[in-house]
């Protein structure tokens, strides 16, 4: 499938939950249907590279949030 006119917009918002700062990130995108698919199958076809883009950001704030700021992040 080839996406077409895709974009996507990431957004953090800070929260506080149980006294604890807390971090939310949102992804929004719109893409256009390619030809002979549907809305759904393009959808199933996004969706599961955005949770990939999200958990590999998760993983790198999570590797700043424990280490020294001042020393260079491994590159995967």
């Amino acid at each position: 499938m080839k996406l077409q006119n895709y974009s996507s917009i990431v957004t953090v918002h800070l929260e506080v939950i149980n006294g604890r700062p807390r971090t939310l990130v949102i992804e929004s995108f719109v893409v256009d249907v390619p030809e002979g698919n549907t809305k759904d199958e393009t959808s199933d076809f996004v969706e599961p590279l955005i949770k990939c883009n999200l958990k590999s950001l998760a993983d790198v704030s999570e590797r700043l949030a424990v280490q020294d700021h001042t020393e260079p992040i491994e590159r995967i």
